[in-house]
């Protein structure tokens, strides 16, 4: 059983599509950094670690729940749904990697088959319909639950710093949350292709999330879109669970509902973070921070992303720039002013060495180091 298991994964056409989408992603994010910042922020291992955890640990969590309830489907279904998700994956976007979006177009595939005629595709259409809704259900409710608790467990971590123009023209700060994570599910076909037992099949399931972020910290953005799609996933599961007591008509339509929403729910939080003033603007508060480099100088002063070096041994500064002339006329011992998140006023004191002074791995807000770099606009 295992080993047949094994063979639906490996020969799944979304599992490679996951992985070319993940090395693109991983590609762009180091170029793009590089390109700003002329150093990148992590290197491209830690995006494979995080897809592969923690979401591996939820996912045989909701495997345990899809053998249990012997979730089964048809050929055609897993066909279907494994050609369209490997579809959305090559668009490269990590938010559209979501069981939302192949299950959205499906049923309303099949709630149109009545009404538009499609020809050659009836019979495999019919055949889809066959897999009733609740599976439906019960798949898009365990992975977008596992989503909500991967926004706030693991998306925070080890974001990505970018800079962007403002519609006035000025550099603006930001952080980039794009991450997939690897979540493979257990459905069953009947039997079949000679076989006198069910026969497991392993959906190769990506979970993707792309948001930048501006007008608050990322841990803020992904905290609310974590409720919406835990608030979600209740909802569906709650269909699900329904759906063994009760007979209720159109439950299809509003599944649908639910699919758009899930969309709608992003647009939602990008929308109040572009109306919302920017936290890594230059302004009157000197150098802002977007991020400090793992294991540098900065990240071992604790400095914050979106807190702002005023002052440098007394030196008012004004920008990455004038943050590293200083430096140098204070040597061997700096003491920083640092405005705070909260706008309060802290000291941070170190001594300086010869070789510290290009390498403290501060990244501020300012010009990219690749001036043929065209910025995104927020």
């Amino acid at each position: 059983m295992s080993f047949t298991a094994l063979l639906t994964l490996l020969g799944s056409p979304l599992l490679w599509a996951t992985f070319v989408a993940l090395a693109y992603i991983s590609m762009t994010r180091i170029k793009r950094e590089r390109s700003m910042f002329r150093s990148r922020r992590r290197s491209p291992k830690s995006d494979w670690r995080h897809f592969v955890w923690p979401s591996l640990l939820l996912a045989v969590l909701g495997t345990v729940a899809t053998v249990l309830l012997e979730t089964t489907v048809n050929f055609e279904w897993v066909v279907t749904f494994t050609v369209l998700y490997a579809l959305i994956v090559l668009t490269m976007h990590p938010r559209f990697m979501s069981p939302a979006f192949p299950f959205l177009i499906m049923l309303v595939v099949i709630g149109l088959r009545d009404v538009v005629p499609l020809a050659g595709l009836t019979n495999w259409i019919d055949r889809l319909a066959d897999v009733e809704w609740p599976v439906y259900a019960l798949v898009f409710g365990i992975v977008t639950l596992a989503e909500a608790i991967l926004l706030r467990w693991n998306g925070i971590k080890e974001t990505s710093p970018t800079l962007i123009l403002s519609k006035r023209g000025q550099f603006i700060g930001g952080h980039v949350v794009k991450r997939v994570w690897f979540f493979p599910l257990i459905v069953f076909l009947p039997p079949s292709f000679g076989l006198d037992f069910s026969v497991p099949v392993i959906l190769p399931i990506p979970i993707g999330v792309s948001l930048l972020s501006t007008g608050a910290l990322p841990g803020t953005l992904l905290g609310r879109l974590s409720l919406y799609r835990g608030l979600l996933a209740v909802v569906a599961l709650g269909l699900f669970a329904g759906s063994y007591v009760l007979d209720v008509p159109y439950v299809a339509y509003v599944l649908i509902g639910l699919f758009v929403l899930y969309e709608l729910a992003l647009q939602l939080i990008k929308r109040e973070n572009r109306g919302t003033t920017p936290v890594f603007l230059n302004g009157n508060r000197g150098a802002v921070i977007i991020d400090t480099l793992p294991g540098s100088p900065g990240e071992t002063m604790q400095l914050i992303p979106g807190e702002s070096i005023y002052k440098v041994n007394g030196t008012v500064i004004t920008g990455g720039s004038s943050f590293y002339e200083a430096l140098q006329l204070h040597k061997p011992y700096i003491k920083l002013e640092v405005l705070n998140l909260n706008g309060d006023i802290r000291f941070v004191q170190r001594a300086m060495y010869e070789a510290d002074p290009h390498e403290l791995g501060i990244l501020f807000v300012g010009d990219p180091m690749s001036p043929r770099l065209r910025l995104r606009k927020l």
